[in-house]
């Protein structure tokens, strides 16, 4: 049977490549650190024009049911009102409808973080 013998002054890393290791780990989280969090950001807004499309969609739903239901064009007021009733459910936003000069004013806001709200005019057809 042979022995394999190791050098013990070979055995483990020089000084030098370790901190040339440090280094490199250390370029490559400046880099993808900042290149992260602006795909969080990107993510998370749109995660919000997703949320404010589902709220323009629920008003224009909402004005078809109310002219269907009366068989008239109903008023701005009377959409915002029947959107707010049946306001989509939403575990990461919330929803407000306004009736405006010529449509239904949407705003949508993130419950978790306030600064990302957003307002969109829903017009009347």
């Amino acid at each position: 049977m042979t022995t394999v013998r190791v050098d013990s002054a070979r055995a483990g890393f020089t000084l030098i490549e370790v901190i040339a290791v440090l280094v490199i780990l250390a370029v490559l989280a400046a880099v993808a650190i900042p290149r992260y969090v602006s795909l969080i950001d990107d993510a998370r807004t749109q995660a919000l024009e997703g949320a404010i499309a589902a709220g323009l969609s629920h008003v224009s739903m909402a004005y078809g049911r109310l002219a269907l239901q009366s068989g008239r064009e109903p008023t701005a007021a009377e959409v915002a009102a029947a959107s707010a009733a049946e306001a989509p459910n939403s575990a990461d936003y919330s929803f407000a409808f306004a009736a405006a000069d010529n449509g239904v004013n949407v705003t949508v806001a993130e419950i978790d973080d306030a600064t990302m709200t957003d307002t969109r005019l829903w017009r009347m057809p």
